[in-house]
């Protein structure tokens, strides 16, 4: 008789190893993974820290995570033995990170010296991320699963709490934008903070778990976690979220059922989890249109409040600015200018017009293939599939100010991407 290891409700059995970590980088990597999901913008601003809005300290415009991101960091640096081995494994194996770093520096330098905006502006968005991307893969692999179980639950408990808030019109966090109290929208903000925040969260998990990031959870699991994050989307309310998840979704379904027409095989949980999950979501759609639950959601297609207006009004105001300026980039009160007049108050709903507008041709370009080349490297320290998560992160952020503004998005989603989509144990980045 062999002896079997127990797995735990729920689980699947995983084998992943990897080399010891000091404790010390796993308990701020635990720490700043914590905070980076459970501490959004909206709890920072409940609790009176003046993390979006003018006045307060320094200090208080640095997101906690990052905070201890760049400890984590540091700390990996520190208790490496062969410093100097370790900045040429970078070299050599990062070449993506360093021509982000150097293309945020160049940012940086230009905030700094021509515009005199917030230094911190651009921490959250981009430093955060890129600590994250050196720690997370080092970490040992049994806190790397921990890290994705925590994930799993985390996702869900955002969702249920999205849910709550819907069906009993009760926020945890209130929806704060530009120092003021929105009261009028009815979208959820549960853990994660802005509604759209949470939409483009809970679409990039969802789509993870069908490109193969529920491997540390059973199939039935996983379909319930899947599903879960469904009527998420809608009490979030992410239009373009839920739109590009429904259509990346679509095409993965079709490509699996053509592959197996095909004589592909397949897993036989896999497929009663797909039997049990297919029936299901028809039901639960049906139940959700006929109760009403879906009704201020499709109306959002409908009455979109003059989002599509305000999208077009960024490219007349792009289109206003002379070439010599939208060269070498415009002045802040030129732009804030601007956008009072074609009626943009919160925000420039692009983050590629947002980034011309705000630091011109020259900045923003060498920004863009160095965020590209990034990106290309993280698809490389992933698993297969992992680049359509990318393309549909990067396609939500279009829409939005995002990554030309101060967000924990970024980050987020690099975390759920490099731990629930992580390479094997003793598995080289794919080239």
């Amino acid at each position: 008789m062999t002896a079997t290891a127990s797995v735990p409700f729920g689980l699947a059995p995983q084998r992943r190893r990897a080399a010891r970590v000091p404790r010390v980088v796993t308990v701020m990597s635990w720490a700043s993974l914590i905070a980076l999901f459970g501490i959004s913008n909206l709890m920072l601003a409940r609790f009176g820290i003046a993390y979006e809005t003018t006045g307060g300290a320094a200090w208080q415009k640095i997101a906690p995570s990052t905070y201890l991101a760049m400890v984590a960091m540091l700390a990996l640096f520190a208790t490496r033995p062969d410093l100097a081995a370790f900045a040429d494994e970078i070299v050599r194996r990062h070449k993506g990170l360093l021509c982000l770093f150097a293309a945020w520096a160049l940012l940086f330098f230009y905030i700094v010296k021509f515009q005199g905006g917030p230094l911190t502006a651009t921490f959250d968005t981009f430093l955060m991320p890129m600590a994250l991307f050196l720690v997370l893969p080092r970490l040992e692999g049994v806190t790397q699963r921990r890290m994705a179980l925590f994930l799993h639950i985390f996702m869900a408990l955002n969702a249920l709490i999205g849910i709550a808030e819907f069906a009993i019109g009760f926020r945890i966090t209130p929806i704060v934008a530009v120092g003021m109290e929105i009261t009028s929208d009815y979208r959820s903000t549960a853990l994660l903070g802005h509604p759209l925040n949470n939409a483009a969260n809970a679409a990039c998990y969802a789509l993870i778990l069908m490109l193969g990031g529920g491997r540390d959870l059973s199939p039935g699991w996983r379909a319930a976690a899947l599903l879960l994050q469904l009527p998420a989307l809608a009490v979030f309310g992410g239009r373009f979220a839920t739109v590009a998840f429904v259509g990346f979704a679509g095409v993965i379904a079709l490509k699996r059922f053509l592959d197996i027409l095909n004589g592909r095989r397949f897993s036989r949980n896999a497929a009663a989890a797909a039997l049990v999950l297919t029936p299901t979501l028809i039901v639960a759609t049906i139940l959700l249109v006929t109760g009403g639950f879906l009704d201020k959601f499709l109306m959002r297609f409908v009455e979109d409040e003059g989002s599509a207006a305000t999208r077009l009004a960024m490219l007349d105001l792009i289109a206003e600015i002379p070439f010599n300026e939208l060269l070498v980039g415009p002045s802040p009160e030129y732009v804030s200018t601007l956008m009072r007049l074609h009626g943009i108050g919160f925000g420039i709903e692009s983050f590629w017009v947002g980034f011309l507008a705000y630091y011109g041709i020259l900045v923003s370009v060498p920004f863009f293939v160095g965020l590209t080349l990034f990106l290309v490297g993280l698809a490389r320290r992933t698993t297969k599939g992992a680049g359509w998560a990318i393309l549909m992160f990067i396609l939500i952020c279009s829409t939005s100010a995002s990554l030309s503004g101060k967000t924990m998005t970024f980050g987020q989603f690099m975390a759920m991407l490099l731990l629930l989509m992580r390479l094997p144990a003793a598995s080289p980045a794919r080239t």
